[in-house]
C-alpha cells in the first residue's frame, strides 16, 4: 500500500559541476546574456550585480520571468540572490526563495561551480518547477563553455 501524503517540497536543492573553463569564465556565462541565452531556456539577465540591486531575466518573447534581488555579490566567485517563478502565475505569488552561485577555482585547472537553491519550505510550486531544470541548466553553462555550442536549442 502507497502512502497517499506527498512527500514535502524540499527545503534545499544542490547541484555542483565541474567546467573546464576559469572562474572568469564562468562568472561571465552566469553573468552575462550572450551566455545565458544558449543555455538557460534562451532567458535573458539584466543586473549590475550590485547589492540590492534587481536581477531581472525575461523569456526570449520579452516575458518577465524573474525580477529579483542581489543579496551577495563577489565576483567572479559568489551570486546570491532571490528567486520568484514569475512564468507561474501560483507560484509567482509564493515567498521569494534565494539562489547561490559559487564559483570555485580547482586544483585541476577546471571551475567548480555549486548552485544551491533554498529557502523553499514556503514554496512548493517553486520547488517543484525547479528541481528538473537546475541540471539542465548547468550542464548546459557546462556546454556552452567547454564546446562553444549549446546543449540543446536554446528557444
Amino acid at each position: 500500500m502507497t502512502d497517499p501524503t506527498p512527500d514535502p517540497p524540499p527545503e534545499k536543492l544542490v547541484f555542483q559541476i565541474y567546467v573546464r573553463a576559469t572562474p572568469e569564465q564562468v562568472w561571465e556565462a552566469i553573468t552575462e546574456t550572450s551566455f545565458r541565452r544558449q543555455y538557460f531556456y534562451g532567458s535573458t539577465i539584466e543586473s549590475t550585480f550590485e547589492v540590492g540591486s534587481p536581477v531581472r531575466s525575461h523569456s526570449p518573447e520579452g516575458e518577465l520571468w524573474g525580477d529579483d534581488v542581489v543579496l551577495e555579490c563577489e565576483p567572479p566567485h559568489l551570486l546570491v540572490h532571490s528567486w520568484r517563478s514569475l512564468w507561474n502565475p501560483e507560484a509567482a505569488d509564493e515567498p521569494p526563495s534565494r539562489v547561490t552561485w559559487r564559483v570555485e577555482a580547482h586544483e585541476t585547472g577546471s571551475t567548480r561551480l555549486t548552485v544551491v537553491h533554498d529557502q523553499l519550505e514556503q514554496s512548493p510550486l517553486t520547488a517543484a518547477g525547479v528541481s528538473g531544470g537546475w541540471m539542465f541548466i548547468i550542464s548546459g553553462l557546462k556546454t556552452v563553455l567547454e564546446t562553444g555550442a549549446p546543449l540543446a536549442d536554446p528557444s
